[in-house]
């Protein structure tokens, strides 16, 4: 254990055994970014973020490794105008040069609306400065961006508005693949016939995705039928090819009836496979108790129920493996709010509880197939703190997907055997019942296997899996553990 100099906010690995931690230090009002250097582990290195732009104070706006170099992101506003600057590192941690100016776009004067963003391609050789400006109401979204290489060479940039207005369009992301090739995904709808106040009165029409290259603008309109997208990820293997991976409902429900997939030529422009697999009945109450599925059977012979569906699922990730079959991941996040009144002052306050809860997986072979889809029962609660302890991190290797979460040592016999699936015991952060797990799902057949990785007495703190950090360069994953003002790095090379 070694003393933690603030608040963990990010891991950036550089190479083998290296990488640099990003932390907030002080309180909300006053405290500041660090950055500090690790080789083998250790700390090398360390330096202040500077906040400084040219005629006065930037906004933190992210760091990221650009080539080898840390970089900070800073942005201004000037009048009517919202600039972004870069401000470069060494590996000693003390400036180099002065800050650069990448990109800006126009504002109101009295309204500041819209935000930049940093992205960069899986292998790292590019990185695009993007911005969104959303309109009002029948106005139009607008987006920007700017690519360059890891020589700071600009290689594309555009400005554009949507054809739709803000209020029946949703923006799900950008991507920059690893060729520099930018992609936007949007969800388009039009108005519902029913007159709603407090839901989203809109019915989905379409998913486009936008391919900006220097030589023109690609719109591909996915036909998904009568289904609406929930959420998805772009991923590219080729230069030639597109995949486009996640989840759907059917547009007279309200849950996730699926996965679907669907890979564009971006050559000619024209879908090459595609498929959609929804969840059977059998599949969604696997964890089910049998007091649970008997209630929902009856509800249903009734008819005050529909048939069981799962909800407040997000999409993680997808990976695209050697042969050209992708694997995908899902997790259910949801928040509940709950108030209280004090009996003393009569005053209410609101409680969060954030919930983690079941992973699912699945693959699609080469051979355009549904292969598996399965899923990994986990709880993880917690009150007011956004989950610091929640949510996985995954890999893939060896032939698996794998994933490391925080449990309850209850769930598994003395023999390290996962138990129960229906009566599974929500994550527990205590030293006596704390456990992480890892969870592995083999490739070909989609069975899992579950067992302890290791437990709080192993490693005397509790692990962050959000701010573990997967690096396929290096085939290692960097973990971070803390335990009051106290913290520990590991490393899991594959």
């Amino acid at each position: 254990m070694q003393r933690s100099n603030g608040r963990m906010v990010q891991i950036l690995p550089d190479s083998l055994g290296n990488f640099y931690a990003l932390r907030w230090v002080g309180g909300n009002l006053m405290g500041r970014y660090k950055v500090s250097r690790h080789e083998n582990l250790e700390q090398v290195a360390r330096g202040s973020i500077s906040l400084e732009v040219p005629g006065g104070i930037g906004t933190f706006e992210g760091l990221r490794l650009i080539g080898d170099r840390p970089v900070a992101f800073l942005s201004d506003k000037r009048g009517d105008t919202r600039l972004l600057f870069m401000q470069e590192y060494s590996t000693e941690l003390e400036k180099k040069g002065e800050p650069i100016q990448l990109a800006s776009y126009d504002v109101d004067k009295l309204i500041d609306r819209g935000w930049f963003d940093v992205i960069q391609s899986n292998n790292g050789k590019y990185f695009s400065v993007i911005w969104e400006i959303p309109g009002k109401k029948e106005e139009k979204d607008r987006y920007g961006f700017r690519i360059y290489d890891a020589n700071m060479v600009e290689i594309n940039e555009g400005d554009y508005r949507l054809p739709f207005a803000s209020e029946l369009s949703t923006i799900h992301g950008h991507y920059l693949s690893n060729s520099g090739d930018y992609f936007l995904s949007i969800s388009e709808y039009k108005r519902g016939e029913r007159n709603l106040v407090f839901k989203d009165n809109r019915e989905f029409i379409a998913l486009h995705i936008y391919h900006i290259a220097q030589d023109g603008l690609q719109d591909f309109k996915l036909d998904v039928d009568d289904r609406r997208i929930i959420a998805m990820t772009l991923s590219t293997a080729s230069t030639d090819s597109l995949t486009v991976t996640g989840i759907y409902g059917m547009n007279d429900t309200p849950g996730v009836d699926g996965v679907f997939y669907q890979r564009i030529d971006l050559k000619n422009g024209e879908t090459t496979m595609e498929g959609f697999r929804g969840f059977d009945k059998d599949f969604i109450t696997q964890d089910w108790s049998e007091r649970d599925i008997l209630r929902s059977e009856r509800r249903e012979d009734r008819g005050r129920g529909s048939e069981p569906q799962l909800y407040n699922y997000r999409m993680r990730e997808a990976h695209i493996l050697e042969d050209g079959s992708i694997v995908g991941t899902l997790e259910q996040y949801f928040v509940q709010i709950s108030n209280t009144q004090s009996g003393q002052t009569g005053d209410f306050s609101n409680n969060y509880n954030y919930y983690y809860n079941d992973i699912i997986a699945y693959k699609i072979d080469a051979e355009e197939q549904f292969a598996w889809v399965s899923k990994i029962d986990k709880v993880q609660v917690s009150t007011n703190d956004g989950g610091p302890y929640s949510s996985y991190e995954s890999f893939v290797a060896d032939g698996k997907l794998n994933f490391i979460f925080n449990d309850h040592i209850s769930n598994y016999d003395q023999n390290g055997n996962f138990i129960d699936a229906r009566q599974i015991y929500a994550a527990n952060y205590s030293k006596r019942r704390n456990v992480v797990a890892l969870a592995n799902v083999d490739l070909e057949t989609g069975e899992i296997t579950r067992k302890p990785f290791f437990d709080r007495e192993d490693i005397d703190a509790l692990v962050m899996p959000k701010l573990f950090n997967v690096n396929y360069r290096s085939n290692e994953v960097l973990i971070y553990a803390i335990w009051g003002r106290q913290e520990k790095f590991g490393l899991l090379r594959f």
